[in-house]
């Protein structure tokens, strides 16, 4: 608890001077909305005496837009670029409009901020739990808040953080012996952001059992069938960015050429060239490693992301987050096997996490 603490503090005070120099220090840079924005017509309404910045802003004001009426998808489509593709995540506008769900407003805007930071909370814990776990490493807490994606996510509203946090959460309860819950957990995390289930593909691998392939199976179900639905519900809308590349590693050189090597997004290049290299080493040296499997995916999905996701600041220190959480968590520890059946899985001093599990002896 004291480590996630002083990382969650430390990640807010980056948030607010971030805020505070940003658009004449209005709060309502924290959805980051644009005058050429999707959602600038909902914005206007909400906040007509709000002078917005002269660009297309971004994904922050769609988590917005949703939030204002998140049972609706049909009604919140037209705020939307792409609706199909931003519906299919509404776990962060959902959790905000349950806090607020009296339409728009800074009130709206400050629940989304709860939700946020709440959620860095969780996954602070999980990473916590699973540095106890694997090796008595409980200040591993602090390694999440202060991940550039926790602050990006964070800042500009985005599920990026939810996801991960709520993926750690359910294989933080998996290791509890708490299955049910773990998969329901698992479901809500691919409902942040799809790509969530990745994790538990890697987890699955490990592990080998039926229930580490629900924690696959459910979710992946579960986010298909929303998106068939959403088919029917919603527009498509305009073409986006490309996020995904044919090519391994496409995405990564195009970034290099057009981005990095001109100067330009190097906090993406560094969080995504850090993310890249924790991920190799912690391949080659952490073999039968818990988390073996799961970054060994993360790695494979990093190579054909696109340049636009894995280049931008915005984007490459969000998308390559998981990668990097867990490669750290895996260097840190060492620990290969997972508690035996008779045995509880310990905090950093020796103390049970489960205080349901037999105690050998």
């Amino acid at each position: 608890m004291r480590a996630t603490i002083l990382g969650v503090v430390l990640m807010l005070a980056l948030v607010a001077r971030d805020v505070g120099r940003n658009n004449g220090g209005n709060f309502l840079s924290v959805v980051q909305p644009g005058a050429r924005g999707p959602s600038a017509e909902v914005i206007r309404r909400d906040f007509p005496g709000v002078r917005l910045p002269a660009d297309v802003g971004l994904d922050g004001q769609m988590t917005y837009s949703i939030a204002r009426n998140p049972l609706h998808p049909a009604a919140v489509a037209p705020a939307l670029d792409r609706p199909q593709y931003r519906l299919r995540r509404p776990l962060l506008s959902l959790a905000g409009w349950a806090l607020h769900p009296t339409g728009g407003g800074m009130g709206l805007v400050w629940a989304l901020l709860a939700v946020g930071v709440a959620m860095v909370v969780v996954g602070a814990l999980a990473t916590g739990v699973l540095g106890a776990t694997f090796g008595q490493r409980p200040w591993l807490a602090a390694v999440f808040p202060l991940l550039p994606g926790a602050y990006w996510s964070v800042r500009v509203t985005v599920a990026d953080a939810m996801a991960l946090a709520l993926a750690l959460g359910a294989i933080a309860l998996a290791l509890r012996r708490r299955p049910v819950a773990a998969v329901a957990v698992a479901v809500l995390a691919v409902l942040a952001k799809e790509p969530a289930v990745l994790v538990f593909a890697g987890w699955a691998l490990w592990r080998r059992d039926r229930r580490s392939a629900a924690m696959v199976a459910v979710p992946a179900a579960v986010a298909l069938a929303w998106a068939l639905a959403l088919r029917s519900l919603v527009p498509a809308g305009a073409s986006g960015p490309g996020e995904i590349s044919l090519v391994p590693f496409a995405g990564l050189v195009q970034a290099t050429t057009d981005l990095w090597l001109r100067g330009r997004e190097l906090v993406g290049m560094a969080s995504s060239i850090a993310a890249l290299s924790c991920g190799v080493v912690a391949v080659a040296r952490r073999r039968g490693h818990p988390l073996w499997w799961a970054i060994v995916v993360q790695l494979g999905f990093t190579s054909i992301m696109s340049s636009n996701v894995i280049g931008m600041n915005f984007g490459g220190t969000r998308s390559t987050m998981p990668l990097l959480l867990l490669s750290l968590v895996a260097l840190a520890t060492r620990r290969r096997t997972l508690p035996d059946a008779g045995e509880p899985a310990t905090d950093g001093r020796g103390r049970a996490l489960d205080a349901a599990a037999p105690v050998p002896g």
